[in-house]
């Protein structure tokens, strides 16, 4: 793997037996030798329609799934402590009503992560800090907090906290606005960034929608039916593309498409 390289995906396959109710069963591929590579400290857009392959790719990395063939292999890190490990994941989901446990306070559904990889109690502090990071100000006010008395973007902030706890290499972030109001979105998207600029956390973002890809992602990989159609940087897939799927999505986006190619990310 070259030295930039976080993970890398090589010709994965995964196949699945659906059940049929009266006789037999059928067999569905997923995916259909996808190949791929994550950079360090780059954001890998990975864009596509429901069905495409996207979330089965998306727990094949985090290691939920087996391929049927193929490899998926990750980089060795030498950590602050000279220690040789393989890059810790995290995920954050898409819904954020039913991600969180609702019988929990914030600050207990923040420091679970910690405790589980710690095996020790995260002291309240600490969960403050990055509560405060992701812009829960003042901290304070959401600590003893439920989930229920939150709005849909705070509850997403409370995710992604949650995911930050344990200082990951890479975050999976599994369709992480399409439940919430525009503006709203707009303001994860740029926590997102933030992340990646100033804490050089490694984002896979998977998403439908290819504005959000232009407006964040370095590279972008389309998949459809199972597939990759088109893979490369963010001006080679927006820009450069040849590929007949890729440009129905980019007519498809529109005026959105546009307004995020003005803020300079192509």
């Amino acid at each position: 793997m070259r030295e930039n390289e976080l993970v890398r995906v090589i010709n994965v396959t995964r196949v699945f037996k659906s059940k049929r109710l009266f006789k037999g069963g059928s067999f569905v591929t997923a995916l259909d030798g996808v190949s791929l590579d994550v950079e360090r400290n780059k954001i890998l857009g990975i864009i596509g329609e429901s069905g495409s392959g996207k979330t089965t790719l998306a727990k094949l990395i985090l290691g939920l799934l087996k391929p049927t063939s193929g490899i998926i292999s990750f980089t060795d890190i030498t950590d602050v402590n000279n220690e040789v490990r393989k890059p810790t994941v995290q995920v954050i989901f898409q819904d954020p009503y039913d991600s969180l446990s609702h019988m929990m306070t914030i600050e207990e559904i923040v420091a679970e992560p910690y405790l589980i990889k710690h095996k020790s109690k995260c002291n309240t502090d600490k969960v403050r800090s990055v509560l405060e990071s992701v812009g829960l100000t003042p901290a304070e006010e959401y600590l003893n907090k439920y989930p229920y008395s939150l709005s849909g973007g705070q509850r997403q902030r409370v995710a992604i906290a949650r995911t930050i706890i344990t200082n990951p290499d890479i975050i999976i972030a599994d369709e992480p606005i399409s439940m919430l109001d525009a503006s709203i979105g707009v303001d994860i998207l740029n926590l997102i960034l933030d992340m990646n600029e100033n804490l050089g956390i490694t984002f896979i973002f998977i998403t439908h929608d290819i504005s959000a890809a232009a407006y964040i992602c370095h590279n972008i990989a389309v998949m459809h039916s199972g597939k990759i159609v088109e893979y490369g940087s963010r001006k080679q897939v927006l820009v450069e593309s040849q590929n007949a799927y890729t440009s129905s999505l980019l007519s498809a986006a529109g005026a959105n498409l546009m307004s995020s190619q003005n803020q300079n990310v192509v």
